[in-house]
């Protein structure tokens, strides 16, 4: 069976964290492991992910140590997502972060395109989106449209959406020919991390997903898989009106 590693990016929100790793526990797939990664929250984030990780021996808990004046000096959570790779134990990698959920059948759904085809490397499926005002209503939300198999998901997939295998070593190399058995050597060599630049706070998953398109197509499953909150206090919210996530402890 194929494993799952889902890495949870966590920063300032006990609420959103707590209903996002409910989201996983609730897959209809049994066959995961969650790898949370907290940026060093508050106490109050902190005291509940180790009290969920205790009880739940699936999930491993990373604690950053980065201070409030060295924030600034990557992309948060793509940092987050690159201490948390060396641990994952899984055939196949996903991502979530700490105010999105997945729905039920996401894992199992996504793992049926990998069996079926050894050749896909990454897929992707659609994904529910609400959009919030400043007192937590609804004001907007739509399903975000596939686009069928692409090289260019940037701006069009959220990294909440996708998942990819992890390495070779995972791949049966009796079903891969030659040349892409080469592909997959180089791209093992090529694409290992999440470039963290600060530049990239706002769209970090766009330079990972450059990486993974030089060498493989994302492709689509028709399934509704994720839900994605636009609010307020989000990252992309406050770098559009002009505010310093990495100075702003108030996420939730």
């Amino acid at each position: 069976m194929l494993k799952i590693s889902c890495i949870l990016t966590s920063y300032n929100r006990p609420n959103g964290v707590k209903e996002a790793i409910s989201s996983v526990q609730k897959q209809t797939y049994p066959h995961w492991e969650l790898i949370i990664v907290d940026d060093h929250s508050n106490e109050q984030t902190r005291q509940l992910l180790r009290q969920i990780a205790n009880h739940d021996p699936r999930i491993t808990l990373i604690q950053s140590s980065v201070s409030d004046k060295d924030r600034y000096k990557t992309a948060r959570y793509a940092t987050c997502i690159n201490l948390a790779i060396p641990q994952i134990t899984g055939d196949l990698v996903t991502y979530l972060t700490d105010d999105d959920l997945y729905y039920p059948a996401r894992f199992q759904s996504m793992v049926k395109v990998f069996k079926r085809n050894p050749r896909i490397h990454v897929v992707y499926g659609r994904q529910r989106v609400f959009k919030y005002n400043k007192r937590g209503q609804v004001i907007k939300t739509f399903v975000r449209p596939l686009v069928g198999v692409t090289k260019h998901p940037m701006g069009k997939v959220d990294h909440n959406s996708f998942m990819h295998r992890a390495s070779l070593r995972r791949i049966s190399l009796g079903q891969l020919s030659a040349g892409l058995l080469d592909t997959y050597i180089l791209a093992k060599k090529k694409v290992k991390n999440w470039d963290d630049h600060p530049s990239l706070w706002p769209n970090a998953d766009a330079g990972f997903f450059r990486k993974l398109v030089k060498y493989w197509s994302f492709h689509p499953v028709n399934v509704i898989t994720d839900e994605h909150r636009i609010h307020p206090k989000g990252v992309q919210a406050k770098m559009a009106s002009g505010k310093k996530p990495w100075v702003e402890k108030d996420t939730e």
